[in-house]
């Protein structure tokens, strides 16, 4: 049933409007601890300025995500608490893997190697979030620190490019969403690849074209995307997924994990799954976004950390 509430929490449901808002009152029935708050609204907001305004204007009190780096500084010098955490939002340059020249994993290393990725994470973040190599964040247990598996290397990007047969570098279209802040990255790394001599179109779509044109027709050559979920290295287990990543030991192990008979047994798969997609440069993992909250003054017990699929609010409390 999708139509009624469902559940045994700390709440149940007070609210509900459609594309507006989620209103949780206390569950007096709950068999745990109650929670340190008499009831929590969600509001959603399209807009993140209209999201920025409600914030400022006291409508609401918690931003559970801030996407928009430019106004971090403002809500800083505002006085609002901003809390930074360790989120699953992966900046990827993701390739058609199935064309060439991104069908040879060679091409794909030598991209990795030509961009500065601290630099731009410095330039989008102002250093906040970090780098990572690989599709698993450090908040999952089969993490591996690959940061450096693929390095800042502009020398080994133009070798890598001689052996793969692209000695004077190649010219290739990304198509990038129009929202948040995956223009600015493409423009930095038009830069980049520019100094090994590969020249990079933009192709600027909305988030609807993304759609039709590269994750349902995979009519493209690369793209600029965040990808949010946590497990979503699974990803790189379906070849028909739209960047066509096709390791057959890789889908082994990723098949494997699911039916593992223990924790540790499956951990070790989905490492060397993870393992296997950085040594293959099978995207280029630009960075991981710092998960950032932005709280009101006085509001307290805000989870730091956590995955995208979770946010706990039975801790949180306003003075």
């Amino acid at each position: 049933m999708t139509a009624t509430a469902d559940g045994t929490g700390p709440y149940e449901l007070g609210d509900y409007r459609k594309g507006d808002s989620i209103t949780l009152d206390v569950n007096d029935a709950y068999w745990g601890d109650a929670p340190k708050n008499g009831g929590v609204v969600y509001q959603y907001y399209a807009d993140p300025t209209a999201l920025n305004n409600a914030l400022t204007t006291g409508a609401v009190d918690l931003v559970t995500s801030q996407s928009n780096p430019d106004s971090i500084a403002e809500f800083e010098a505002a006085g609002f608490q901003v809390i930074e955490g360790t989120s699953t939002t992966k900046e990827l340059l993701a390739f058609n893997d199935r064309i060439a020249p991104f069908n040879d994993a060679r091409v794909r290393k030598a991209i990795y190697s030509a961009i500065d990725r601290e630099k731009l994470l410095d330039a989008i973040w102002d250093g906040r979030g970090e780098l990572i190599g690989s599709m698993v964040p450090p908040s999952e247990p089969w993490y591996l620190d690959l940061a450096d598996n693929n390095p800042y290397d502009p020398a080994l990007s133009e070798k890598l490019l001689a052996e793969a047969g692209q000695p004077g570098g190649f010219t290739f279209t990304v198509d990038t969403p129009d929202s948040g802040v995956h223009s600015t990255v493409a423009e930095f790394l038009k830069s980049e690849l520019a100094k090994v001599g590969i020249t990079l179109n933009i192709n600027i779509i909305t988030d609807d074209e993304w759609y039709q044109k590269v994750y349902t027709e995979k009519n493209f050559e690369a793209t600029l995307q965040g990808h949010v979920n946590d497990r979503d290295i699974n990803f790189y287990g379906n070849p028909d997924f739209y960047w066509g990543y096709d390791n057959t030991d890789v889908q082994t192990w990723l098949a494997d994990s699911e039916a593992a008979a223990s924790v540790d047994e499956q951990t070790e798969l989905i490492k060397k799954a993870n393992q296997q997609i950085s040594d293959d440069a099978a995207s280029v993992w630009l960075y991981l976004n710092p998960q950032l909250r932005i709280a009101a003054e006085g509001v307290s017990g805000v989870p730091k950390n956590g995955l995208n699929s979770l946010f706990y609010v039975s801790d949180i409390t306003k003075a």
